[in-house]
């Protein structure tokens, strides 16, 4: 169990990587949590919360999802028999991420108001699930081991949920969809402005070959373009 966990030692692909590697070692939930604040810093975490093996290996081993290239803060919290492994980051700039089979990216298209009111600004994250699939599954056993009726079987009402949180109002959150499956985004109000929550089965995420999450927002502040780095 922990050889195979130390497997995934990328940041944001790391997470992927462990959900793509152990299907047979347990069950899991999967949440990835961004926030980005009026100058275009933030932070960006992943939690895992499994029992069982699984949950046993992340107690035990707390470097299970650290970056390669970021520093990161984990921290290891049991409930009952369910244990929740949180690695966490802070950046300035999303370009200081170094990021593994995914991209996140910051465009600032522009104030109303004859630069007077508030920037107008786009939030794409792109995941590229298919990738980190061929990267990290042998070819002779992908299509034995993840077809879409086994994988359903194997994570069965498990779920993955990414949230981003932005200053200001949302203007416009992408649904999010998957073969016929279409994951609509919540949005709340939250200390920053308002936070946006995509949640689906951990089976309909594994049948994906690439994901966009996308929020268009608006808030006063300083938000450069920028974009994470390929670790």
């Amino acid at each position: 169990m922990t050889e195979r966990i130390s497997l995934a030692k990328r940041w944001s692909g790391a997470a992927l990587a462990l959900f793509l590697l152990l299907p047979l070692s347990g069950c899991f939930d999967l949440a990835q949590r961004l926030s980005i604040d009026r100058s275009g810093a933030g932070g960006y975490e992943i939690a895992i919360t499994a029992n069982g093996l699984l949950g046993e290996a992340l107690k035990n081993n707390r470097a299970a999802i650290a970056p390669k290239h970021n520093a990161a803060k984990t921290q290891v919290l049991s409930r009952g028999d369910h244990v929740t492994q949180t690695t966490a980051i802070r950046f300035k700039s999303l370009s200081d991420l170094h990021l593994s089979n995914e991209s996140i990216s910051l465009t600032d298209r522009g104030a109303s108001w004859f630069g007077l009111g508030p920037s107008h600004v786009t939030f794409r994250r792109t995941v590229l699930v298919d990738r980190a699939r061929r990267e990290n599954i042998p070819k002779s056993g992908e299509a034995d081991r993840f077809g879409s009726d086994l994988a359903q079987t194997m994570f069965g009402d498990h779920s993955y949920v990414f949230t981003v949180s932005v200053p200001g109002s949302v203007d416009y959150a992408s649904p999010l969809r998957i073969g016929r499956s279409v994951s609509k985004p919540q949005i709340r109000a939250s200390d920053l402005g308002q936070t946006v929550t995509w949640r689906l089965p951990l089976y309909t995420l594994l049948q994906a070959k690439l994901i966009t999450f996308q929020v268009d927002f608006s808030a006063y502040g300083s938000f450069p373009d920028a974009q994470s780095l390929p670790d």
